[in-house]
């Protein structure tokens, strides 16, 4: 599974994503540019609909009631539910699992949504394989690419679907976390918001939107990414890992076997790796005194994980974040929401809340965005309706 998910979000496949990124971002900075307070909204359907797009080749979702939305959510909860530590008391106490089903409802419970959860993911699946085996025009996705090649892998209908379906879950909850952490940022630093418009208007200028040909030359933007999942970790506890042989840390044993969980959020703010002011937000710490990237193969941060089992999505998902954030802080300007008195309304960052338990956001707050130079809406509103028209073609085709 992972060789095949390798294969197909590489360095060299996630340009295949970038037109169905690009659409994205422009949909959701024309939404909140058009009602801001709708922001929330605008970043969870964004985050969604790329990834349904990228892994199962979706059109764009506009509505928030759609059912794949839905279904996915329902998935994302139920999954990130069980991880929690101590959410099932077979976890710490093992000899309950020998009890039988009917004084195990947690099982049962498993059973039936396993099952639930692997007829929608073949469905999604075989939909696009479908496609493959009768020979109609594909677009890239994550599906077709595993489509070509199940066999080479050895995997079954099933196993693909399910990998599919954990790759979103893996990505949407993530990035839109990451998303809330930008919108936070750049009201807390209007100096950061400021630094990377000028890099903005010096790079890409004002008669046209930001692409991903514009990357190399915007390492500021590509710091403030890296520094963000830095500075507040989405996921501050690791994808559990298990030792592969005995170790010791510490004078501690860690026998074979022991299931280990990284604590991300203390590596990402480590004093000793990051230097006295690793609590800061400071994108120019990626950054040489060029104002070049230090490295451009290495993210700053440990995040994505580390050693084998690092996210096979960091490219894919690095990529959207760049093309999003670029595209936001191209089209607007971002300020502190005002009181009755006129006074800015800071949010507190050290103020977090836990989505579905193991996903870390900022508690709620708002802020004003206002187009930030008279052509910039005009063209992400052209850019939108032209999406809009060729996603209302294809729905046409498709069905």
């Amino acid at each position: 599974m992972r060789r095949a998910s390798e294969s197909a979000l590489g360095p060299r496949m996630a340009a295949n994503y970038h037109r169905k990124q690009t659409d994205e971002s422009v949909l959701m900075v024309f939404g909140i540019l058009n009602k801001p307070d709708s922001w929330r909204y605008q970043a969870n359907r964004a985050a969604s609909s790329v990834l349904l797009s990228t892994v199962y080749d979706l059109p764009s979702i506009q509505s928030p009631d759609d059912p794949s939305i839905a279904f996915m959510e329902d998935f994302v909860h139920r999954t990130t539910e069980a991880m929690l530590p101590g959410s099932h008391l077979a976890n710490v106490f093992p000899i309950l699992d020998r009890l039988p089903d009917f004084m195990s409802r947690w099982r049962l419970r498993a059973r039936d949504d396993f099952e639930r959860y692997t007829r929608t993911f073949k469905d999604m699946f075989l939909r696009v394989k479908n496609k493959s085996v009768n020979g109609m025009e594909e677009r890239p996705s994550f599906c077709a690419t595993l489509v070509e090649q199940e066999a080479r892998h050895g995997m079954s209908d099933s196993e693909s679907a399910w990998l599919a379906g954990i790759l979103y879950a893996a990505g949407q909850e993530t990035s839109t976390s990451v998303l809330h952490w930008f919108f936070l940022s750049m009201v807390l630093f209007p100096e950061v918001q400021q630094r990377a418009q000028d890099e903005l208007d010096k790079v890409v200028g004002h008669s046209r939107l930001p692409s991903f040909a514009d990357m190399k030359h915007l390492p500021y933007i590509v710091a403030i990414i890296n520094e963000l999942q830095r500075w507040r970790t989405a996921t501050p506890l690791g994808v559990p890992h298990a030792v592969i042989e005995d170790d010791y840390y510490e004078g501690y044993l860690i026998p074979k076997g022991t299931i280990v969980i990284t604590n991300v959020w203390s590596l990402n703010l480590d004093p000793e790796i990051y230097g006295p002011d690793a609590d800061q937000f400071r994108p120019e710490r990626h950054l040489d005194e060029n104002g070049c990237l230090k490295d451009p193969k290495d993210d700053g941060h440990f995040t994505f994980g580390f050693g084998q089992r690092v996210c096979v999505g960091r490219h894919v998902a690095s990529n959207f974040l760049f093309i999003t954030c670029a595209m936001i802080l191209w089209a607007m300007r971002i300020d502190p929401a005002k009181d009755v008195k006129g006074d800015s309304i800071l949010p507190d960052p050290n103020m977090l809340k836990a989505s579905n338990g193991v996903i870390l956001r900022p508690t709620r707050f708002e802020f004003t965005a206002k187009v930030r130079f008279e052509d910039a809406g005009a063209l992400i509103q052209q850019a939108s309706d032209e999406i809009l028209r060729e996603s209302t073609v294809r729905l046409k085709v498709d069905a």
